[in-house]
C-alpha cells in the first residue's frame, strides 16, 4: 500500500523537478546568448572608427576592454580580406567573415559572428567566443537546492499520505479483508462488511455485500434447484447416471439404483466393474460391444439388455446414453436406464397372442379354402352322381331278359332250328328281333362309353384338385421362380364357386412375355386369395348386379411386375386408404384387422409391396401387388432338401387366408 502512495508522489515530484530544471537551463542559455550579442554589438559600433582608420592599436585596446566580462574567452577583428586587424584572449580558431549575427553554441563554448558596420556598409567581422560552462554551473547549483527542497517535500508529503491512508484506505480494507475471511471461514454469506465512509471505499463496501448478497441468492436457488433434481430423479422410473467415459467408473447415480436392484448404493460408486458384473452373461458382450464403439464415434445410443437383482431377479433394462466429448474425444457418459421388464412381459404376451391370431388366420384361411376346394369337389361329384344315375337309367332300361328269352326258345329247338325259324311263326321273327336288340346294344355301348369316359374326366379333375391342394399345403418359407399367372390362375380357382355363387363377372388381362417372380408360394397365394376374397365382399356389400372383378398383370419396372386386384364395388374412404394396412384397424363386425397388415408384411418380406387406391366410397378400388422378378442366382431359391420340400412332410391343407382375417376392412369396389 505504500509503494502505490509512494511511487506516484516519487514519479510526480521527479517530473517537477525535471521541468522546473529544463525551464530554468533554457533561461540561463537565452540569458547567455543575449548577453553575448549585446556585448558584440557593443564592442562592433565602437571599433568601427579603428577598422576605417585601420588603427590595429586602438581595436586591440578596445578588444582588451572584454576582459572585464568573464564569460567572454576571445574575440577577433577580420576585415573582409580574412586580415585579422586585432585579436583578443583565447584563439578563436579560422576568423570567419560573415555572419548572420546568431550564436553556435558548441560544447562548452558559445561562437558569435558580428558585422562592423560603417555608413551601412560592411567594413569588418567581429569574432567573439564565449565560456557556456558558467550556465551549467549556475545550473547544477539550482538543481542541487531544488533536490533538497523536493526531497524534504517528498518526506513530508509521503508522511503525510502515510497516515491519511491508514486512516482512509489500510484500517477500512483491513476491515473487509477479516469480514472477507470469517465469511470464508463459517461459510455463512449473510455475513455483511460495515458501510465506510469515503467515496471509493463506500462504493467497495456496498459492492462487496451486493455480490455477497448475489451470491447467497444463488447458493440458496443452488440448493432449491439441487432439491428440485431429486424430486425429479426420485420421481423418475428408473435409474440417473454418469460415468467416466475411458474408465467406465461410475461417478454419480441416482438413489433408485438401490430399490431397483437391492444392492448397496456405494458399490455402484466404489466398483468400477461392479455394473458389469451384474448384466446377464447373455448380454455382456453385446453390451460391452455397444459401449466401445460409441465411446470410439463419440455417438449417444439406446440399448435394451437384461441385468440381474441382488435377490435372483432378471431385470430388463432399455438405457438412453448419450456421450460428452472433449477436444473430439469421448470424455463422460450420462444415461438414463429404465426398468422395461412389464413391458417386455407384455410384449411376449403380445407376441403369443399374435402367433395364436397367426394360427387363427392360418386355420381360418385353411377353412375357407377347404371350403372353396370341397364346393369344387363336391361340383364335380355331382356331375359323376349324374353320369352314374344316367348309366344306371341305361342299364335298367335294356331289355335283357326279352334277350334271354329270345336265346331260351332258341336253346329249346336246337334240334330243328332250322325248321323252326323257317316254319313257326314266332321263329320267324327272332332274326329281326336279334337283330334289332343288337343295333340297339350297340348304341348302348357307346353311349356307356362317352359316359364312363365323362366320369374319366371328372376323376382326373378331382385328382387335380387334390394335388393343388397338397402343393400349397406344404410348409411355406421356400422361395421359387412362378409365373404370376399360374398363381393368379390358383386363386380364382380356388374362389371360383364363390365368385359363381355371387354372380361376379372375372376378366383377367395378363400380359404373355411376363417374367417369373421369385416368392414363396404359400404367402404369394394367402395374399391373392385374401384380395379376391376382400373384393367378393366390397362387391357384395357395394352392388346388386353388374358385379366385376378384374385382374391385371403387367409390368411394374424392370425388376418388378404388378398384379392388379380391381373392382367397382363399394369403394375405400381417403381416410381409411393407409389405414386399413395398420394392424387391428378393422371397420368389420367380423374383422380382426390383421390381414392386409400381415399380407403388406408379407409383401415386404418378398421385396415387393401392398397399396391401394380408390376415388372414395361407391367408386371402387384397386389394390396393387408388387413382386419381385426372379433373377439367376438369387440366394432365396431354395434347393430340394431344404425343410419344407419333398415327401417327408405329410400334406397339410391349405393355409390360405380368411376373408375375416386378411381383408382390408373398407369393402373394395
Amino acid at each position: 500500500m505504500l509503494l502505490i502512495v509512494l511511487v506516484p508522489c516519487l514519479v510526480f515530484l521527479l517530473f517537477a523537478g525535471t521541468t522546473l530544471v529544463a525551464f530554468q537551463m533554457r533561461m540561463l542559455r537565452r540569458d547567455f546568448v543575449r548577453d553575448l550579442q549585446t556585448v558584440a554589438r557593443i564592442v562592433a559600433d565602437n571599433a568601427a572608427a579603428a577598422v576605417v582608420f585601420d588603427d590595429g592599436r586602438a581595436a586591440a585596446e578596445l578588444l582588451r576592454s572584454l576582459r572585464t566580462k568573464a564569460n567572454v574567452l576571445g574575440a577577433v577583428l577580420v576585415l573582409p580580406d580574412g586580415t585579422v586587424l586585432a585579436d583578443y584572449g583565447n584563439p578563436v580558431g579560422q576568423p570567419v567573415a560573415h555572419g548572420d549575427g546568431g550564436v553556435l553554441l558548441r560544447g562548452r563554448e558559445g561562437f558569435l559572428v558580428e558585422p562592423v558596420v560603417m555608413d551601412g556598409q560592411t567594413v569588418a567581422w567581429l569574432n567573439l567566443v564565449g565560456d557556456h560552462t558558467q550556465v551549467y554551473s549556475g545550473l547544477s547549483r539550482l538543481v542541487a537546492w531544488l533536490l533538497v527542497g523536493l526531497t524534504a517535500a517528498g518526506a513530508a508529503l509521503v508522511g503525510v499520505c502515510l497516515v491519511w491512508m491508514r486512516r482512509v484506505v489500510t484500517d477500512p480494507l483491513a476491515r473487509l479483508t477479516g469480514v472477507a475471511q470469517e465469511i470464508a471461514d463459517r461459510k455463512d454469506f449473510s455475513i455483511r462488511a460495515r458501510e465506510e465512509e469515503g467515496r471509493e471505499l463506500g462504493v467497495l463496501t456496498r459492492t462487496f455485500n451486493e455480490v455477497l448478497s448475489r451470491v447467497q441468492s444463488q447458493e440458496r436457488a443452488i440448493l432449491d434447484s439441487h432439491a428440485k433434481l431429486e424430486s425429479i430423479l426420485e420421481s423418475v422410473h428408473g435409474v440417473v447416471w454418469e460415468a467416466d467415459a475411458v474408465t467406465r467408473h461410475t461417478t454419480f447415480v441416482s438413489r433408485q439404483v438401490e430399490p431397483l436392484f437391492r444392492y448397496p448404493f456405494r458399490r455402484w460408486i466404489e466398483d468400477p466393474a461392479f455394473r458389469l458384473e451384474i448384466v446377464h452373461t447373455g448380454d455382456r458382450r453385446r453390451v460391452e460391444e455397444t459401449y466401445d464403439k460409441a465411446v470410439a464415434d463419440s455417438k449417444g445410443f439406446q440399448i435394451d439388455y437384461r441385468m440381474l437383482g441382488a435377490d435372483g431377479r432378471m431385470i430388463w433394462i432399455r438405457e438412453n446414453v448419450a456421450v460428452e466429448s472433449e477436444d473430439g474425444r469421448a470424455s463422460c457418459l450420462r444415461g438414463v436406464a429404465l426398468d422395461i421388464t412389464e413391458q417386455k412381459r407384455a410384449e411376449e404376451q403380445l407376441e403369443r397372442l399374435h402367433r395364436r391370431l397367426m394360427e387363427s388366420s392360418r386355420l381360418a384361411g385353411m377353412a375357407e379354402v377347404a371350403t372353396g376346394i370341397l364346393h369344387n369337389v363336391g361340383n364335380v361329384l355331382n356331375s359323376v352322381s349324374v353320369s352314374v344315375n344316367l348309366v344306371a337309367e341305361r342299364l335298367k332300361r335294356q331289355q335283357v331278359g326279352n334277350l334271354q328269352r329270345a336265346v331260351g326258345m332258341l336253346r329249346d329247338r336246337r334240334e330243328d332250328l332250322a325248321r323252326y325259324l323257317e316254319d313257326d311263326p314266332k321263329g320267324r321273327l327272332l332274326p329281326e328281333y336279334l337283330g334289332t336288340a343288337a343295333g340297339f346294344l350297340v348304341m348302348e355301348h357307346a353311349e356307356l362309353l362317352n359316359e364312363i369316359a365323362t366320369l374319366n374326366r371328372f376323376v382326373e379333375h378331382l385328382k387335380e384338385i387334390v394335388a393343388m391342394q397338397q402343393a400349397y399345403a406344404k410348409v411355406s418359407g421356400a422361395y421359387e421362380p412362378i409365373d404370376p399367372a399360374e398363381l393368379v390362375d390358383d386363386a380364382l380357382r380356388i374362389n371360383a364357386a364363390s365368385f359363381e355363387r355371387h354372380q361376379i363377372v372375372v376378366c383377367r388381362d395378363v400380359d404373355p412375355d411376363l417374367p417369373r417372380v421369385i416368392v414363396d408360394r404359400h404367402k404369394a397365394l394367402q395374399i391373392l386369395i385374401n384380395l379376391l376374397g376382400n373384393a367378393k365382399h366390397a362387391l357384395d356389400a357395394g352392388r346388386t348386379d353388374g358385379r366385376r372383378l378384374t385382374i391385371l398383370i403387367e409390368p411394374y419396372n424392370p425388376e418388378h411386375i404388378a398384379i392388379r386386384v380391381r373392382d367397382n364395388g363399394v369403394g375405400i374412404a381417403s381416410e381409411n386408404l393407409t389405414r386399413i394396412f395398420q394392424h387391428g384397424f378393422t371397420t368389420k363386425k367380423e374383422g380382426h384387422g390383421f390381414g392386409l397388415h400381415s399380407g403388406a408384411n408379407a409383401a415386404r418380406e418378398m421385396g415387393g409391396h401392398l397399396t391401394a387406391t380408390s376415388d372414395g366410397i361407391g367408386h371402387g378400388a384397386e389394390f396393387v401387388l408388387v413382386l419381385k422378378v426372379a433373377q439367376a442366382g438369387d440366394p432365396r431359391v431354395l434347393s430340394d432338401s431344404h425343410p419344407g420340400h419333398g415327401d417327408s412332410h405329410a400334406p397339410e391343407p391349405l393355409a390360405g387366408g380368411a376373408s375375416d382375417d386378411l381383408s382390408h376392412d373398407e369393402p373394395l369396389p
